[in-house]
Protein backbone atom coordinates (compact mmCIF):
# COMPACT_ATOMS: atom_id res chain seq x y z
CA UNK A 1 0.00 0.00 0.00
CA UNK A 2 2.79 2.73 1.26
CA UNK A 3 4.91 1.30 -2.26
CA UNK A 4 1.75 2.14 -4.51
CA UNK A 5 1.19 5.53 -2.74
CA UNK A 6 4.69 6.16 -3.40
CA UNK A 7 4.82 5.42 -6.51
CA UNK A 8 2.07 7.39 -7.01
CA UNK A 9 3.36 10.40 -5.62
CA UNK A 10 6.04 10.10 -7.83
CA UNK A 11 4.20 10.23 -10.89
CA UNK A 12 2.20 13.17 -9.73
CA UNK A 13 5.44 15.47 -9.02
CA UNK A 14 6.65 13.99 -12.73
CA UNK A 15 3.81 15.08 -14.03
CA UNK A 16 4.15 18.72 -12.15
CA UNK A 17 7.22 19.10 -12.95
CA UNK A 18 6.88 18.26 -16.16
CA UNK A 19 4.18 21.14 -16.08
CA UNK A 20 6.87 23.74 -14.83
CA UNK A 21 9.40 22.82 -17.12
CA UNK A 22 6.82 23.67 -20.46
CA UNK A 23 5.41 26.45 -19.07
CA UNK A 24 8.68 28.08 -19.15
CA UNK A 25 9.52 26.82 -22.05
CA UNK A 26 6.17 28.35 -23.58
CA UNK A 27 6.76 31.68 -21.33
CA UNK A 28 10.45 31.85 -23.25
CA UNK A 29 9.09 31.31 -26.51
CA UNK A 30 5.83 33.75 -26.19
CA UNK A 31 8.64 36.31 -25.48
CA UNK A 32 11.65 36.36 -27.03
CA UNK A 33 9.98 35.16 -30.83
CA UNK A 34 6.45 36.29 -30.74
CA UNK A 35 6.49 39.10 -28.28
CA UNK A 36 10.09 40.42 -27.96
CA UNK A 37 10.65 42.92 -30.60
CA UNK A 38 7.13 44.93 -29.40
CA UNK A 39 8.38 44.85 -25.94
CA UNK A 40 11.66 46.07 -26.79
CA UNK A 41 10.30 49.14 -29.20
CA UNK A 42 7.83 49.95 -26.07
CA UNK A 43 10.79 50.09 -24.03
CA UNK A 44 13.20 52.51 -26.60
CA UNK A 45 10.03 54.85 -25.91
CA UNK A 46 11.19 55.95 -22.33
CA UNK A 47 14.95 56.60 -23.38
CA UNK A 48 15.63 60.07 -22.89
CA UNK A 49 19.14 60.36 -23.22
CA UNK A 50 21.74 58.78 -25.71
CA UNK A 51 23.60 56.44 -22.64
CA UNK A 52 19.80 55.40 -22.00
CA UNK A 53 18.71 54.37 -26.14
CA UNK A 54 22.36 52.61 -25.75
CA UNK A 55 21.57 50.64 -22.54
CA UNK A 56 17.84 49.14 -23.82
CA UNK A 57 19.16 48.45 -27.47
CA UNK A 58 21.73 46.17 -25.35
CA UNK A 59 18.60 44.37 -24.98
CA UNK A 60 18.02 41.31 -26.61
CA UNK A 61 14.89 39.65 -27.27
CA UNK A 62 15.99 36.55 -26.12
CA UNK A 63 17.35 38.23 -23.04
CA UNK A 64 13.31 38.92 -22.22
CA UNK A 65 12.31 35.68 -23.11
CA UNK A 66 15.09 34.62 -20.25
CA UNK A 67 13.34 36.77 -17.81
CA UNK A 68 9.73 35.61 -18.84
CA UNK A 69 10.93 31.76 -18.18
CA UNK A 70 12.27 32.27 -14.95
CA UNK A 71 9.25 34.15 -13.98
CA UNK A 72 7.00 31.54 -15.34
CA UNK A 73 9.06 28.60 -13.60
CA UNK A 74 8.76 30.69 -10.35
CA UNK A 75 5.06 31.14 -10.67
CA UNK A 76 4.23 27.53 -11.26
CA UNK A 77 6.36 26.41 -8.33
CA UNK A 78 4.50 28.07 -5.89
CA UNK A 79 1.28 27.10 -8.01
CA UNK A 80 2.66 23.05 -7.71
CA UNK A 81 3.85 24.03 -4.42
CA UNK A 82 0.40 25.83 -2.66
CA UNK A 83 -2.39 24.80 -4.77
CA UNK A 84 -3.64 20.74 -3.94
CA UNK A 85 -3.74 18.77 -6.91
CA UNK A 86 -4.21 15.47 -5.01
CA UNK A 87 -8.24 15.50 -5.41
CA UNK A 88 -8.29 15.60 -9.23
CA UNK A 89 -9.05 12.40 -10.62
CA UNK A 90 -8.20 13.24 -14.51
CA UNK A 91 -5.60 11.20 -16.16
CA UNK A 92 -2.55 12.36 -17.45
CA UNK A 93 -3.49 12.94 -21.19
CA UNK A 94 -6.28 15.43 -19.69
CA UNK A 95 -4.09 16.83 -17.17
CA UNK A 96 -1.34 17.82 -20.29
CA UNK A 97 -3.98 18.51 -22.69
CA UNK A 98 -5.56 21.58 -20.67
CA UNK A 99 -2.34 23.75 -20.34
CA UNK A 100 -1.62 23.12 -24.00
CA UNK A 101 -5.05 24.18 -24.77
CA UNK A 102 -4.77 26.87 -22.92
CA UNK A 103 -1.02 27.96 -24.26
CA UNK A 104 -2.28 27.58 -27.96
CA UNK A 105 -5.62 29.89 -27.84
CA UNK A 106 -3.26 32.26 -26.03
CA UNK A 107 -1.00 33.01 -28.77
CA UNK A 108 -4.05 32.40 -31.39
CA UNK A 109 -5.50 35.68 -29.27
CA UNK A 110 -2.31 37.89 -28.85
CA UNK A 111 0.49 36.89 -31.89
CA UNK A 112 1.58 40.32 -33.40
CA UNK A 113 1.02 40.52 -37.05
CA UNK A 114 4.20 39.42 -38.76
CA UNK A 115 5.06 42.65 -40.40
CA UNK A 116 4.84 44.88 -37.59
CA UNK A 117 7.40 42.44 -35.75
CA UNK A 118 9.70 42.85 -39.12
CA UNK A 119 9.56 46.73 -39.24
CA UNK A 120 10.73 46.84 -35.30
CA UNK A 121 13.42 43.80 -35.74
CA UNK A 122 14.45 46.42 -38.24
CA UNK A 123 14.10 49.59 -36.62
CA UNK A 124 16.21 47.71 -33.67
CA UNK A 125 18.92 46.77 -35.65
CA UNK A 126 19.51 49.96 -37.74
CA UNK A 127 19.70 51.54 -34.36
CA UNK A 128 22.23 49.05 -33.04
CA UNK A 129 23.96 49.70 -36.21
CA UNK A 130 23.46 46.44 -37.61
CA UNK A 131 22.60 47.62 -41.33
CA UNK A 132 23.05 43.92 -43.63
CA UNK A 133 21.21 42.55 -40.82
CA UNK A 134 18.56 45.08 -41.18
CA UNK A 135 18.35 44.35 -44.93
CA UNK A 136 18.72 40.34 -44.56
CA UNK A 137 15.08 41.28 -41.65
CA UNK A 138 13.31 42.49 -44.55
CA UNK A 139 14.33 41.11 -47.68
CA UNK A 140 12.02 38.52 -48.49
CA UNK A 141 8.66 40.81 -47.59
CA UNK A 142 6.74 40.55 -51.20
CA UNK A 143 4.75 43.42 -50.15
CA UNK A 144 6.42 45.83 -48.09
CA UNK A 145 4.94 48.35 -45.95
CA UNK A 146 6.32 51.75 -45.88
CA UNK A 147 7.69 51.86 -42.57
CA UNK A 148 9.81 48.43 -43.83
CA UNK A 149 10.48 50.75 -47.06
CA UNK A 150 11.77 53.50 -44.80
CA UNK A 151 13.74 51.07 -42.74
CA UNK A 152 15.38 49.52 -45.42
CA UNK A 153 16.28 52.90 -47.02
CA UNK A 154 17.77 53.91 -43.72
CA UNK A 155 20.05 50.55 -43.77
CA UNK A 156 21.01 51.00 -47.67
CA UNK A 157 22.35 54.95 -47.16
CA UNK A 158 24.76 53.68 -43.98
CA UNK A 159 25.98 51.30 -46.25
CA UNK A 160 26.51 53.82 -49.08
CA UNK A 161 24.59 51.85 -51.46
CA UNK A 162 21.38 53.38 -51.84
CA UNK A 163 21.28 53.56 -55.39
CA UNK A 164 23.06 50.50 -56.30
CA UNK A 165 20.57 47.59 -54.29
CA UNK A 166 17.50 49.47 -53.61
CA UNK A 167 15.51 48.03 -56.54
CA UNK A 168 17.39 44.70 -56.23
CA UNK A 169 14.50 44.12 -53.36
CA UNK A 170 10.97 43.70 -53.36
CA UNK A 171 9.40 46.92 -53.66
CA UNK A 172 5.65 45.99 -53.75
CA UNK A 173 3.40 49.60 -53.37
CA UNK A 174 5.78 52.45 -53.02
CA UNK A 175 2.93 55.20 -53.23
CA UNK A 176 2.29 55.31 -48.96
CA UNK A 177 6.50 55.50 -48.63
CA UNK A 178 6.11 58.72 -51.29
CA UNK A 179 3.23 59.99 -49.77
CA UNK A 180 5.14 59.83 -46.46
CA UNK A 181 8.61 60.44 -48.10
CA UNK A 182 10.11 63.85 -46.75
CA UNK A 183 8.90 66.78 -49.76
CA UNK A 184 11.83 68.99 -49.31
CA UNK A 185 15.11 67.88 -50.87
CA UNK A 186 16.56 71.22 -51.03
CA UNK A 187 19.42 70.44 -48.82
CA UNK A 188 19.32 66.42 -49.53
CA UNK A 189 22.66 64.74 -50.44
CA UNK A 190 23.03 64.11 -54.14
CA UNK A 191 22.98 60.32 -53.30
CA UNK A 192 19.28 61.15 -51.80
CA UNK A 193 17.71 63.79 -54.73
CA UNK A 194 19.17 60.77 -57.14
CA UNK A 195 16.94 58.77 -55.26
CA UNK A 196 13.77 60.61 -54.89
CA UNK A 197 13.84 61.20 -58.84
CA UNK A 198 14.14 57.16 -59.32
CA UNK A 199 11.37 55.97 -56.84
CA UNK A 200 9.39 58.67 -58.73
CA UNK A 201 10.36 57.91 -62.50
CA UNK A 202 11.41 61.36 -62.52
CA UNK A 203 14.68 60.67 -65.45
CA UNK A 204 14.71 64.06 -66.54
CA UNK A 205 15.38 65.75 -63.37
CA UNK A 206 17.79 62.52 -62.53
CA UNK A 207 19.39 63.57 -65.41
CA UNK A 208 20.78 66.75 -64.80
CA UNK A 209 21.40 65.53 -60.97
CA UNK A 210 23.90 62.77 -62.48
CA UNK A 211 25.57 65.03 -65.40
CA UNK A 212 27.21 67.02 -62.10
CA UNK A 213 28.93 63.87 -61.35
CA UNK A 214 31.88 61.54 -62.33
CA UNK A 215 30.90 59.23 -64.73
CA UNK A 216 32.27 56.66 -62.93
CA UNK A 217 30.72 57.53 -59.49
CA UNK A 218 27.48 56.54 -60.78
CA UNK A 219 25.31 53.52 -59.18
CA UNK A 220 23.98 50.43 -60.87
CA UNK A 221 20.11 52.25 -60.42
CA UNK A 222 21.51 55.28 -61.67
CA UNK A 223 23.43 54.03 -64.87
CA UNK A 224 19.99 51.73 -66.05
CA UNK A 225 17.77 54.59 -65.62
CA UNK A 226 20.40 57.11 -67.73
CA UNK A 227 19.93 54.31 -70.02
CA UNK A 228 16.88 53.73 -70.33
CA UNK A 229 16.51 57.61 -70.47
CA UNK A 230 18.86 58.07 -73.39
CA UNK A 231 16.73 55.80 -75.29
CA UNK A 232 13.00 57.32 -74.40
CA UNK A 233 13.69 61.24 -74.79
CA UNK A 234 14.05 62.59 -77.70
CA UNK A 235 16.26 64.77 -76.80
CA UNK A 236 17.86 63.51 -73.98
CA UNK A 237 20.38 66.18 -71.89
CA UNK A 238 22.71 63.88 -70.76
CA UNK A 239 23.23 61.15 -72.37
CA UNK A 240 25.30 57.90 -70.55
CA UNK A 241 26.40 54.85 -72.44
CA UNK A 242 27.68 51.31 -71.35
CA UNK A 243 28.50 48.96 -73.97
CA UNK A 244 27.31 46.14 -71.97
CA UNK A 245 24.33 47.72 -69.69
CA UNK A 246 22.90 48.98 -73.28
CA UNK A 247 23.23 45.41 -74.71
CA UNK A 248 21.29 43.95 -71.45
CA UNK A 249 18.66 47.04 -71.87
CA UNK A 250 18.32 45.95 -75.35
CA UNK A 251 17.39 42.47 -74.17
CA UNK A 252 15.09 43.85 -71.60
CA UNK A 253 13.25 45.43 -74.55
CA UNK A 254 13.08 42.27 -77.12
CA UNK A 255 11.91 40.28 -74.53
CA UNK A 256 9.21 42.68 -73.49
CA UNK A 257 7.69 43.42 -76.86
CA UNK A 258 7.65 39.48 -77.57
CA UNK A 259 5.91 38.88 -74.53
CA UNK A 260 3.06 41.81 -75.42
CA UNK A 261 2.86 40.53 -78.50
CA UNK A 262 2.71 37.34 -77.44
CA UNK A 263 -0.26 38.30 -74.54
CA UNK A 264 -1.40 40.61 -76.94
CA UNK A 265 -0.76 43.26 -74.33
CA UNK A 266 -2.00 46.63 -75.88
CA UNK A 267 -2.17 49.24 -73.19
CA UNK A 268 -1.20 47.17 -70.19
CA UNK A 269 0.47 44.40 -69.01
CA UNK A 270 -0.64 40.78 -68.36
CA UNK A 271 0.23 38.77 -65.01
CA UNK A 272 2.35 35.98 -67.37
CA UNK A 273 4.25 38.79 -69.00
CA UNK A 274 4.95 40.05 -65.08
CA UNK A 275 5.73 37.00 -63.92
CA UNK A 276 8.13 36.60 -66.94
CA UNK A 277 9.70 40.01 -66.73
CA UNK A 278 10.05 40.17 -62.96
CA UNK A 279 12.10 36.29 -62.84
CA UNK A 280 14.33 37.72 -65.54
CA UNK A 281 14.99 41.09 -64.83
CA UNK A 282 13.08 41.60 -61.57
CA UNK A 283 16.45 43.55 -59.76
CA UNK A 284 16.76 46.00 -62.25
CA UNK A 285 15.22 49.51 -62.11
CA UNK A 286 14.10 48.82 -65.90
CA UNK A 287 11.84 46.56 -64.73
CA UNK A 288 10.46 48.87 -61.70
CA UNK A 289 9.67 51.81 -64.20
CA UNK A 290 7.70 49.50 -66.65
CA UNK A 291 5.97 47.02 -64.11
CA UNK A 292 6.08 48.37 -60.50
CA UNK A 293 3.02 50.10 -59.32
CA UNK A 294 2.91 53.26 -59.42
Amino acid sequence: MTSAYSHKKDNLRGVQLLKIVLFGAFAYFYVSTLQGERIAAYLRQFATTAEDMGRILEIMPWHLGLVAMAMAVFLAALWVKYVPTRYCKWPLWQKMLVPFALILFFCSLTSPKEEQTIEQRMERLNLRGEYAAALKAGATREAPSAAILEQRITALEHLGTLNEDFFQYPIGDIAPYLSAYAKDTLRASPEKKAFHCLISRDLAQLAKICKTLPSDSLKRAEAEALVLYAHTWLHPEYVYSDAAMEANYSDFQKMRKELRKRYNSKQTFSMPELNLMREAYGQTYWYYYYYGQR
